[in-house]
């Protein structure tokens, strides 16, 4: 059994750190990334493919693509992975954690400055911007993935706006990340 990250209690939801994520090991580390690599791709692939046609599926792929990188940010960049219950919560509240860092702010906050991004007010914002978005992402896949008084509220222009908005920005933001760690060997 990996052994679970020791840190102090998380203020806000009660959760302390050590039960949000474990440390991976070296050995489960390349089979966890190429993973991560494939379903987040595949995800986004299916999310686009499906605007039109399946707008509701397209929403829940897409969030997935954002939930997926996410955990290939966290495993591949900082060595740990997120399973079990509650895990959709536990990665955001882990990226918010590891963005706190000087380093990652900056690499974010550039990345953020040449991003597109016409739903957040980014400058304001500033790094808070990746946990709001993959926030947002869970909240859309949650209106459509379940059962609501807005059900019917599921359309193709929703699906184009929430993918073309939320989803495509928060990838390349998180592919940037991904790919800077690999130039600075971090």
């Amino acid at each position: 059994m990996e052994e679970k990250a020791k840190t102090e209690p998380k203020e806000g939801n009660g959760t302390e750190e050590s039960e949000l994520y474990e440390n991976l090991s070296e050995v489960e580390k390349e089979s966890w990334i190429k993973f991560h690599e494939n379903v987040y791709k595949d995800d986004l692939n299916h999310s686009e493919k499906d605007l039109m046609e399946f707008p509701r599926w397209s929403i829940i792929s897409g969030y997935y693509a954002m939930h997926d990188i996410t955990k290939l940010y966290l495993g591949k960049i900082h060595d740990i992975k997120i399973t079990g219950e509650n895990v959709h919560t536990k990665v955001i509240d882990a990226l918010n954690k590891f963005i706190q860092d000087k380093q990652e702010k900056d690499k974010i906050i550039g990345l953020l400055n040449k991003a597109e991004i016409s739903f957040f007010n980014v400058l304001r914002l500033q790094e808070k911007t990746l946990p709001l978005m993959l926030r947002k992402g869970k909240t859309e896949r949650g209106k459509t993935q379940y059962y609501s008084k807005d059900f019917s509220d599921i359309t193709s222009q929703r699906a184009v706006y929430f993918f073309d908005n939320i989803v495509k920005p928060y990838i390349e933001i998180m592919e940037g990340m991904i790919a800077q760690d690999k130039k600075t060997g971090k």
